[in-house]
């Protein structure tokens, strides 16, 4: 992304999914002609479609998959270390973990080195590299088809894997969770393998910065009351407060 006003838009486009140029310019106080670049910018960089009026993220294109990961690598990195550490508090020695292909998982990898003989099952490629690093933890791919921009794997083959195993404990993020405690996503593909993993764990945890609470997106993953808790770094809205620990 080139500006911040090109970041502003792709966030406003993930959560309406498709906007108009004179909401835009109203909501970002600028010129039409300014946001009509803006989203020409975005185009060719294969993050949006421009249509008559305004732009849409396609809900099978490389939008879907790509926005999310080039955003999330960069949000409040200082939050997701806090809740990388509380997350590792609930982890013991010798346990099995899911963890998905979110960043808010990767942050959990340093933290992880302290503990003794557990084994990670991921789809994540970049946590699998990561988890490289560390000698003492055993390392197990879903292995799949790689979504390439947000480095996931995805489909049939990793769903066997998951199958094939339980884990103790799953650690998975999300696009964001409503007032009402659903959680949603716009990558339909890493939530069909996050419904597999929480199908296959003792207790499963949402690992939740500030920003994404009160956020709905298109598809949903499953509702908070499917969980053992989630681990956030602020104080949740009086209706999610049953859920958080």
């Amino acid at each position: 992304m080139k500006t911040d006003r090109e970041r502003a838009i792709l966030e406003i486009l993930l959560e309406r999914k498709n906007i108009r140029v004179k909401d835009l310019a109203k909501q970002l106080y600028t010129s039409e002609p300014s946001i009509r670049r803006d989203l020409a910018s975005l185009e060719k960089q294969h993050l949006i479609k421009r249509v008559y009026g305004g732009a849409v993220l396609e809900e099978n294109g490389i939008s879907m998959i790509k926005i999310p990961f080039t955003i999330r690598e960069l949000e409040q990195a200082n939050e997701k270390i806090m809740i990388a550490q509380r997350a590792c508090s609930l982890v013991s020695d010798g346990a099995v973990l899911f963890l998905d292909a979110s960043s808010s998982a990767y942050n959990m990898i340093p933290f992880l080195a302290s503990k003794r003989n557990i084994t990670v099952i991921t789809n994540g490629l970049k946590i699998q590299m990561k988890l490289a690093e560390y000698s003492n933890i055993k390392t197990i791919s879903t292995g799949g088809k790689l979504l390439n921009s947000c480095y996931a794997l995805v489909g049939e083959e990793a769903y066997k894997t998951i199958d094939r195993f339980t884990a103790d404990l799953f650690f998975f993020s999300c696009r964001g969770i409503s007032n009402e405690g659903n959680l949603t996503d716009i990558s339909e593909a890493e939530d069909y393998v996050r419904n597999k993993m929480l199908e296959h764990s003792v207790a499963s945890y949402l690992l939740c910065n500030s920003n994404k609470i009160g956020t709905t997106y298109y598809h949903k993953l499953c509702h908070a009351s499917q969980l053992n808790g989630i681990i956030s770094d602020s104080e949740p809205p009086e209706g999610l407060k049953p859920y958080f620990i």
